[in-house]
């Protein structure tokens, strides 16, 4: 009895000894940094404790409620992470924090992972995820001119048009497809559908060590996105909210009604016809004096703003413990564009543009060495418009409808048309034609599980990932055509004489619905060892099978078979010292375009690497060279895009009834077309030589690489088929060459002047040239004529000289088969000297619209919590036409369809034009401006000149330009009385896209110039952008 009193009374003492070692009491403590300064700002917390942290005050102290055995962790942006076991009661602590560690084991994320930065030898970029938080329509907007071997253009800047296309070392081959793969997770995704806040890392890969285990899909390079995933430790919340302002900038400007009525009558009467207004006339339409037959109509005024908003929100949640983490996003944005909305209208409709996506990643660790990973992420894109559902008519009209034409509505309540679609007012297509939407859905769910097999042999792990893909596409329209007329005079009691150019149609509604859904299933295969502190040796084997339809396509047998790849590829690497390196690289990937027998291909790649900043000597005698590599890396990337065609290789035939030699029908088969069993892999054989350095402390840090791209058998339709073969369609074959080569490179410069100032210097260019080396066509003539020999969709046209002076210039001169000629009419080279010039005098006069050359620089300047950020961004050289280029000219040749086609106000300077002699001095004009030689336009004409509307390097124009694309100011505000509401810190933003550029085009934006305005403008934006984080 008295045994078990003593030992219940030791029970007690424990467990009250216990319970009191578990009472909570408050810990305070002091953080500092490296140099002994108190750190604001540090995050403190419990670490498997959700919910419980704090933030370090102004002078870097904190308090928090802790028990014996808690772990304390400190963090801090761009500092070590340090843990705290609180092992007793103390009444202060000093917490010390070191820099972290960028050197040697900075990593790169890769194909399939990541590798050490030092080791790595493919040519890759990582983006700084801060470089990508700029408020813009897509991250695809932010790449050309910051991402060293990116080009990208924006031609539009209209909501849910005003996405850059982009293109990895430029265009590599005049085959099907020419775009980068866009891997989410590892998974194919839509750039555009991942709001950059989601983003933890951001690269790019460019060269055949990078992407050969993406066999096909990374032929013209990869983007890898992985998007955040959740942290042990305090549940941490942020939250965006922005406002934006659009200002239109370079909108065309066109001759108000009584210039515009002078200059008619001057291309008239220069051509030998009478004037189209008399002096009553012109009287009447300089004072406005009938506003339903002589109106002056400023069509942007009509329908534009000169402004539109946008408003987008965010927010997210990241926590969990040691088990269990999860990152959850949600956001929205909701966009206008500057169109003018007449509300009293039943069926106006301003064209909008509204996006919607989620994101949910969850991390569970089952086992010490198995985990498993659940994502689903979704994102909804909707765009309203006017019920002719096609915005180009807006801007098609506004460049063709001249200021006399018709006014915006007529005195009887009657609206305008010359005739339908882009020939009516815009005002009647924005605000009297219904409305449209359509919707674009993309959702995703992931799992995978990832095991670590270190007890079979360390360092081995295995990842198996499934995944569901799901893009639906859902339109509807609700479409109304009111009855449109065109006043054709007076009758004798003053009312209008209206004509119905258009017919009135009824209400009626449409719709589209497609589908496309994905399965995808992969497995990586992941070895690291490292020997004696000298040998790296890693591994990585992969294999993947993908399975995807249309399914509103599966109206057949063969369009109901899914689409199918499936492959394997492998990656060793092996380092000595970090001083020798080498990487060897394959992929086997199988493609259904090929007949069975040769459906896989094997493509290799290998690449060498060496650092000489590892030796001694170097150390010694260059003590500022902190690293110095060079790589070089040479390989095979498969391509297997021909055609949207299914199966090339099968020829196709259909069952018909036919008479046969005058007798009865009987039943047929006829071939449709004709399949090509030869047909092979395109081959891009890649070669990369790159060099990377820092300096000085790593105050400057540079990479430079050098690449070539050689394409061999490109799939192109055969031409070269003589008749007597009897093919009903050209079948496909491997015919094809082409060479892209050129050169990409980035430098910085980082200065740390004390412990509230800094700031960063960089710049980045891409340049990337191509040539054509074999292209099948028939038999021509003049060699010029081919596409052999010139770089990919070069323009082609008449060399100009200049204009005819004078009737005698004309006569001896080649003739052209354009109509008649005058003086003052553009003048062609006879190339092939036979007297006439015709499509046989065309040749190359410039690389395609797309730049060759782009460039980007700028920085960041740091004060405290203020940081200013700027960037420029520009392009070489970039020819365009006004005139002939994909059919354009409206817009900018004055009278270029008649009535039918505006005027810009640079036309009315007499200096631009060629003006008769005769005609100057009997209209009053300086005679010494007639008959200009050197003159913008050449002589008017009211109507199309065919003549004058030829493609030529008389219509040539220089599209480089210099844009301050960026400029953004932040400021990051911690404040004690912020965190006894627990938000731990704000930051303001106020940024500036597009806000100047330097270039030649002047009239419209140069990256739309070839488009002569007929395009929504690309507006500068003004934002102010608010994080919370809690």
């Amino acid at each position: 009895m008295k045994r078990n009193f003593l030992l219940l009374l030791f029970l007690q003492l424990f467990f009250f000894a216990n319970g009191q070692q578990r009472t909570a009491f408050t810990l305070n403590g002091t953080v500092y940094d490296e140099t002994g300064s108190t750190l604001p700002g540090a995050t403190v917390f419990l670490k498997d404790q959700v919910g419980i942290g704090t933030i370090t005050d102004v002078d870097g102290k904190f308090s928090i409620n802790v028990k014996i055995g808690d772990v304390v962790v400190i963090s801090f942006v761009g500092l070590e992470t340090e843990e705290y076991v609180v092992v007793k009661k103390e009444s202060d602590i000093e917490i010390r924090m070191n820099t972290e560690s960028e050197e040697l084991d900075e990593l790169v994320v890769i194909g399939m992972g990541s590798q050490r930065r030092i080791s790595s030898l493919a040519a890759v970029t990582s983006v700084d995820v801060k470089d990508l938080q700029t408020p813009v329509a897509s991250v695809a907007n932010l790449l050309g001119g910051k991402v060293p071997g990116v080009i990208s253009m924006q031609t539009s800047g209209e909501p849910g048009k005003n996405i850059s296309e982009f293109w990895i070392r430029g265009i590599g081959t005049f085959g099907a497809s020419s775009g980068a793969l866009v891997l989410i997770d590892g998974l194919e995704g839509d750039i555009n559908s991942i709001d950059p806040a989601d983003i933890q890392s951001f690269s790019v890969l460019k060269d055949a060590s990078a992407t050969a285990v993406y066999g096909v899909r990374g032929a013209n390079g990869v983007v890898l996105v992985t998007t955040k995933r959740g942290e042990a430790g305090k549940l941490s919340i942020t939250s965006r909210t922005n406002f934006s302002l659009s200002a239109l900038r370079r909108i065309p400007e066109y001759l108000g009604a009584y210039d515009y009525a002078k200059l008619v009558n001057e291309a008239l009467s220069v051509r030998g016809s009478a004037p189209a207004y008399n002096d009553v006339d012109l009287d009447i339409v300089r004072y406005r004096l009938d506003n339903d037959l002589y109106p002056d109509v400023n069509w942007q005024d009509e329908i534009l703003n000169n402004h539109s908003f946008e408003q987008s929100y965010y927010v997210s949640a990241r926590g969990g413990g040691e088990v269990a983490r999860y990152f959850l996003s949600l956001g929205l944005s909701d966009e206008t564009a500057a169109y003018k909305q007449d509300k009293s209208s039943v069926y106006s409709s301003n064209v909008g543009y509204n996006t919607y996506n989620y994101r949910l990643n969850i991390d569970l660790n089952l086992t010490r060495t198995t985990s498993i990973y659940f994502g689903t992420d979704g994102y909804l894109a909707v765009r309203s418009e006017p019920g002719m559902a096609n915005t180009d008519y807006i801007w098609n009209a506004q460049s063709q409808l001249n200021p006399l034409l018709f006014p915006s509505k007529y005195s009887n309540g009657l609206l305008p048309a010359a005739g339908a679609n882009d020939l009516s007012s815009p005002y009647v297509l924005i605000n009297h034609t219904g409305q449209s939407s359509g919707q674009n859905y993309q959702g995703k769910i992931t799992m995978a599980v990832n095991q670590d097999l270190k007890k079979v042999i360390d360092g081995l792990k295995l990842k198996v990932q499934g995944a569901y893909d799901i893009h639906s596409i859902f339109g509807e329209q609700r479409y109304v055509q009111p009855a449109l007329f065109q006043a054709l005079g007076r009758n004798t009691n003053g009312s209008l004489i209206m004509k119905e150019n258009v017919q009135a149609v009824p209400a009626r509604y449409s719709k589209q619905v497609n589908q496309y859904r994905k399965y995808h299933f992969e497995t990586t295969l992941n070895y690291e060892k490292l020997l004696a502190d000298d040998h790296r040796f890693t591994g990585l084997l992969y294999y993947y099978l993908s399975d995807e339809k249309a399914t509103t396509e599966a109206v057949n047998s063969l369009a109901a078979i899914p689409l199918r790849y499936q492959g394997v590829s492998s990656r060793l690497t092996y380092s000595f010292k970090d001083t020798y390196m080498m990487d060897v690289n394959f992929g086997y990937t199988g493609s259904e375009n090929f007949q069975p027998g040769k459906q896989y291909g094997f493509f290799p790649s290998i690449a060498l690497g060496w650092s000489p900043t590892n030796y001694e000597l170097v150390k010694n005698n260059l003590p500022w060279l902190n690293f110095f590599k060079i790589r070089a890396s040479y390989g095979t990337v498969g391509n297997d895009r021909i055609t949207s065609r299914r199966f090339p290789y099968l020829t196709m035939v259909n069952i018909g009834q036919n008479s046969i030699w005058g007798g009865n029908n009987v039943e047929t088969i006829n071939e449709t077309i004709v399949g090509a069993d030869n047909l092979k892999w395109e081959k891009a054989l890649k070669k990369d030589l790159g060099f990377e350095g820092r300096l000085f402390d790593d105050k400057i840090e540079f990479v430079v690489d050098f690449f070539d791209d050689q394409r061999d058998g490109i799939f192109q339709p055969r031409v070269q088929v003589p008749d007597y073969v009897g093919v009903i369609s050209m079948p496909y074959g491997n015919v094809g060459k082409m060479k892209s080569y050129g050169s990409d490179g980035n430098i910085s410069f980082s200065h740390q002047i004390d412990a509230s100032k800094s700031f960063v210097l960089r710049g980045n260019y891409t340049y990337s040239t191509n040539l054509i080396q074999n292209w099948e066509q028939l038999y021509l003539e003049y060699p010029y004529l081919e596409y052999t020999g010139y770089p990919y969709n070069v323009i082609r046209g008449f060399q100009s000289l200049g204009l005819f002076k004078d009737e005698d210039d004309i006569k001896y001169s080649p003739r052209q088969q354009f109509g008649d000629v005058a003086p003052g009419d553009i003048k062609y080279k006879d190339i092939n000297a036979d007297g006439v010039i015709n499509d046989e005098d065309k040749v190359p006069l410039s690389y395609s619209t797309y730049p060759r050359l782009m460039y980007g620089f700028g920085g960041e300047f740091r004060y405290k919590s203020f940081t200013l950020g700027v960037m420029f961004k520009g392009t070489g050289k970039t020819d365009f036409f006004h005139v002939g280029q994909s059919g354009n000219g409206m817009g900018y040749v004055p009278f270029h369809g008649g009535a039918t086609g505006n005027v810009l106000t640079i036309i009315n300077d007499p200096s631009s034009r060629w003006i008769p002699r005769e005609y100057a001095t009997q209209a009053g004009i300086d005679p010494s401006l007639a008959e200009n030689p050197g003159a913008r336009f050449p002589r008017l004409q009211y109507g199309y000149n065919s003549n004058n509307s030829q493609l030529s390097d008389f219509w040539k124009g220089d599209a480089r330009y210099l844009r301050l694309q960026e400029v953004t100011l932040n400021y990051n505000l911690k404040l004690h009385s912020l965190r006894r509401i627990g938000v731990s810190s704000l930051d303001l933003q106020l940024a500036g896209t597009n806000l100047f550029v330097w270039d030649k085009v002047k009239l419209f934006d140069p990256e739309q110039a070839r488009y002569n305005g007929r395009a929504y403008p690309i507006p500068s934006v003004f934002t102010f952008q608010l994080y919370i984080n809690i």
